[in-house]
């Protein structure tokens, strides 16, 4: 990894010995990062490119994309981070979050994420962070051994509610469940 952060040029090493460079997105890179995040994000796919055009329209101070490429097959996954004022149990504020990491299946146990990771931790570090903090969905236990291998550790469990409010118009498909 690069000492200067992920715009440096943070390299790690990929499956069958290729090499990985960790590096923020860039408009060229719109096509391939809104593939990532459908295969991601799949229930919310349209939006991504609403997102993604708003991110380069004015791109944001408290959040970044990150990319991971390898010389042989391109954009291999990618990372957000962002700055969050507080996160479940952490003691500082404020907070890098991990808000979502996505390496295509053939190069996953290859590096590729926790070289995302080690660069979304420069990029917090940077931003004034001291602690970095993510989730995962309950059931997505592939995340969970992911997160702790990379020394995250499991601060609580929550269940999460939402109730439409009466008499308030809401958004389409809000309510209707």
């Amino acid at each position: 990894m690069g000492p200067d952060g992920p715009g440096a040029g943070a390299r790690g090493v990929a499956r069958r010995g290729a090499r990985v460079h960790v590096r923020p997105v860039t408009a060229d890179d719109a096509d391939a990062w809104l593939a990532l995040r459908g295969a991601l994000w799949p229930g919310s796919a349209g939006d991504h490119a609403a997102e993604i055009e708003a991110y380069f329209a004015d791109p944001p101070d408290t959040s970044a994309c990150l990319v991971a490429e390898t010389s042989a097959h391109g954009i291999v996954g990618f990372a957000e981070v962002g700055v969050r004022s507080h996160a479940e149990e952490c003691r500082s504020s404020p907070v890098g979050y991990l808000e979502g990491i996505y390496v295509k299946p053939a190069h996953r146990t290859a590096g590729v994420g926790r070289a995302l990771v080690l660069a979304g931790e420069r990029w917090a570090r940077g931003a004034g962070c001291t602690e970095m903090a993510s989730d995962r969905e309950l059931a997505n236990e592939g995340s969970g051994a992911f997160h702790e291998a990379l020394g995250f550790e499991e601060s609580g469990r929550i269940v999460c509610y939402r109730k439409a409010i009466p008499g308030v118009a809401s958004a389409p498909g809000v309510g209707s469940r």
